[in-house]
């Protein structure tokens, strides 16, 4: 556990998947007019697609 990586594929899976479970929560917050809550978790969805685009272009140096 300490001193191990997790592999880049495992973290892009996890952020993408956090990303699609944060936007429907903004989604169904937004649909209801409830602004705040909504925009604040369309941002953490957005920061988790940002973690998964930053995890995709990661390579194992060979």
């Amino acid at each position: 556990m300490f001193g191990r990586r997790v592999p880049p594929n495992v973290v892009f899976l996890l952020s993408l998947l956090l990303a699609v479970l944060c936007g429907v929560a903004a989604y169904r917050y937004l649909r209801v007019d409830n602004w705040l809550p909504g925009l604040l978790w369309a941002a953490v969805a957005v920061w988790f697609l940002v973690d998964a685009a930053r995890a995709s272009g990661w390579r194992k140096k060979p």
